[in-house]
């Protein structure tokens, strides 16, 4: 996507249409055409990003001086040893150089004192070989979103080289000296992932008979959301498009009340009666809840303290592990984080996952059903038992279901339960099997496409019928673990 947005920004840089509106839009339409195998919420997207992108450029302009574009991704060094900069290089004719920082969405001012990137960048952009000698550096971040700009550095030659030996040189050595392994979103395209120590080997764990079309990640997260439109999924989580606020009751609650277990279990004891009390009383636990937030989930977290598996003699594994694996057939890194792992005194590895409803499950198939991490964390668990920590046997998966009214602990046993484990895998099989052969992910219209977060740019959506309003009635707090995706 972005690799599109900056070559069609390049073209239109030398395209003197683009000195009037009519003549953006012709150029722009001339580009496009040439990416016709774009998704078309992305091709609106980058219509949209480079209008953006035009009218920052001349908004700079006005504000600082005139600069020309020079080149994308210009490099320094040698024999080698390169530093390159992946941002768009402009230059005006009296010495000033301007690196451009893209983000998908809206430009941020930098929360680092010496941000590292800005660092690197002006470092390249004073040693790139021009006409004119540098006289000032200037590091821009551009929202292409929102056509808004921060500038994160500016500065003299001379400060940038002192900034770059103080901060960057040091972190760049750290890199290539590095030697330790840190699973996490970036496996997704990493192409040593068949080979990672850090991974758990889950060959077979997607059921698939041959990999997809590239190494990827995925997880129940992705899976659910994947189901309901996977126009909707590719768009959020792979292209991470600007998405509009559209979160549910249930799951705003289903947020709040997961920051207070995690931090509650962290404790490593049992959650009592005395945890739960009213605002005000002695040893009322609260976490970082702010007061209107725990009284709007108190009566969820009260219900929680009388199934609270913590007990003398229960050992906390870890809360919210984030656990890699990689499935080596279908070339996919899988993703997870239960809500708790613990052992009893036993040695029995226990993996527990919470939801929150206001309409309990009826039984143990009813909240296999319902809630697709179930499955997901047995099919896990099967194909490594020790996913989630060391032990000799299969774990056991537990689900907690919390209503405003009581919880309840439905339990599948994976040594004993092997037709749940096969209906298990048989969900994850057939998930699996429609998102990684998947190249072109349609939309699926209806009434959700009112408040999809990305329907701004899905072409579909104006097809569907609805208010943005009329929210359907939401009992179940959505599947909320990890997603596959990369920062804007």
């Amino acid at each position: 996507m972005l690799r599109v947005t900056r070559q069609v920004i390049a073209a239109l840089h030398r395209d003197e249409r683009i000195a009037t509106w009519e003549g953006l839009q012709e150029a722009l339409r001339e580009q496009m055409t040439q990416y016709s195998d774009l998704h078309p919420g992305v091709e609106r997207y980058v219509a949209h990003a480079v209008e953006q992108y035009l009218d920052t450029h001349d908004e700079l302009a006005a504000q600082y001086e005139e600069v020309r574009f020079f080149a994308f991704d210009p490099v320094v060094g040698s024999q080698g040893r390169e530093v390159a900069v992946w941002a768009p290089l402009y230059s005006s004719v009296d010495g000033v150089r301007e690196v451009r920082r893209l983000r998908v969405n809206k430009a941020r001012s930098s929360a680092e004192e010496h941000d590292r990137w800005a660092t690197v960048a002006a470092f390249v952009a004073a040693g790139v070989k021009m006409r004119v000698p540098p006289v000032k550096i200037r590091i821009v971040e551009a929202g292409l979103f929102d056509g808004s700009t921060e500038v994160v550095f500016e500065g003299t030659p001379d400060e940038v080289r002192t900034r770059y030996e103080t901060y960057g040189r040091p972190v760049i050595k750290n890199l290539l000296e590095a030697t330790d392994y840190r699973p996490g979103q970036s496996c997704q395209n990493c192409k040593l992932a068949g080979c990672c120590p850090s991974l758990e080997d889950l060959s077979g764990c997607l059921g698939q008979r041959r990999p997809g079309t590239h190494t990827r990640s995925v997880s129940a997260a992705d899976l659910e959301l994947y189901l309901k439109c996977p126009a909707r999924w590719y768009l959020e989580t792979v292209c991470r498009l600007p998405a509009a606020g559209m979160s549910s009751e249930a799951s705003d609650r289903g947020r709040i009340i997961h920051r207070w277990l995690a931090q509650a279990h962290a404790r490593g004891t049992r959650c009592t009666e005395q945890d739960v009390a009213l605002l005000g009383q002695v040893g009322v636990f609260t976490g970082t809840l702010t007061a209107e937030e725990y009284a709007k989930t108190r009566e969820f977290l009260a219900a929680h303290v009388r199934s609270c598996p913590l007990v003398d003699g229960v050992e906390v594994v870890a809360v919210e592990p984030s656990t890699y694996g990689y499935d080596g057939t279908a070339d996919v890194v899988i993703a997870s984080q239960p809500d708790l792992v613990y052992r009893e005194a036993g040695g029995r590895i226990f993996i527990r996952e919470t939801k929150t409803t206001t309409q309990m499950p009826a039984d143990e198939s009813d909240a296999f059903d319902r809630f697709f991490p179930v499955p997901w964390l047995m099919n896990i668990a099967s194909t490594a038992k020790d996913a989630f920590g060391e032990t000799e046997i299969l774990p056991v998966v537990e689900l907690e279901v919390i209503t405003p009214g009581g919880a309840r602990v439905f339990t599948w046993d994976l040594e004993r339960d092997q037709d749940m484990v096969r209906m298990a895998r048989a969900e994850v099989r057939q998930r699996a099997g429609s998102w990684i052969r998947d190249a072109t992910w349609s939309s699926s219209p209806g009434p959700q496409c009112t408040w999809c977060p990305v329907r701004r740019w899905c072409p579909d959506a104006a097809d569907a019928h609805g208010d943005a309003d009329g929210q359907p009635q939401v009992y179940d707090e959505s599947c909320a673990g990890l997603q596959a995706g990369l920062s804007d």
